[in-house]
């Protein structure tokens, strides 16, 4: 099954931690913008082509759906549209499912390790992701197969998915 997980959160969150050791455990691609950035500009942090970055990184993605590759994408999608721009890209290059991966974990926690990172983030910036995901955290109704929610050990928080038209929601803990 051609399947795209899409990992979600903010810098910080352990997102590209969890995500690359994954991939490389069940040998599935792997595309991550800031790894393209980097490529591009010589520094990940360098935002002067973001558009160019955005464009291959769904070039990419498009090519290894259509070989019939599952792909992890790793990037914060913090925006509800940016989601839905990618899960309806993916499901026309030939994704049967897409699933999520959200890594949520407090604020405070992502600046704490964010400080402690090579490239940080401004922490307006954290702030300003961190709100949007807690306005609109990812959900089936997004267009997902499934979303998963994981706190800042990994452990599954809840689980969210699609069963003959309707959505199956399970907690495995208190939310914040």
């Amino acid at each position: 099954m051609i399947k795209v997980i899409m990992g979600i959160g903010i810098p910080g969150s352990g997102k590209t931690t969890a995500l690359k050791a994954f991939a490389e455990k069940n040998s599935y691609e792997y595309i991550c913008p800031d790894d393209i950035r980097q490529e591009l500009t010589g520094n990940t942090s360098d935002q002067s082509k973001n558009r160019e970055v955005w464009v291959e990184a769904y070039k990419r993605l498009g090519a290894k759906l259509e070989q019939g590759n599952t792909v992890i994408f790793d990037a914060t999608f913090a925006n509800q549209k940016e989601r839905k721009q990618l899960i309806d890209f993916a499901h026309t290059h030939g994704a049967e499912k897409i699933q999520g991966v959200y890594l949520d974990i407090d604020i405070e926690t992502a600046k704490e390790r964010n400080s402690e990172r090579e490239r940080q983030v401004p922490e307006y910036v954290l702030d300003r992701m961190d709100d949007s995901l807690r306005e609109a955290s990812p959900q089936v109704e997004d267009g997902f197969d499934l979303v998963v929610s994981l706190d800042e050990e990994q452990k599954l928080i809840n689980a969210e998915t699609k069963k003959e038209g309707n959505t199956l929601h399970r907690e495995f803990r208190n939310n914040r």
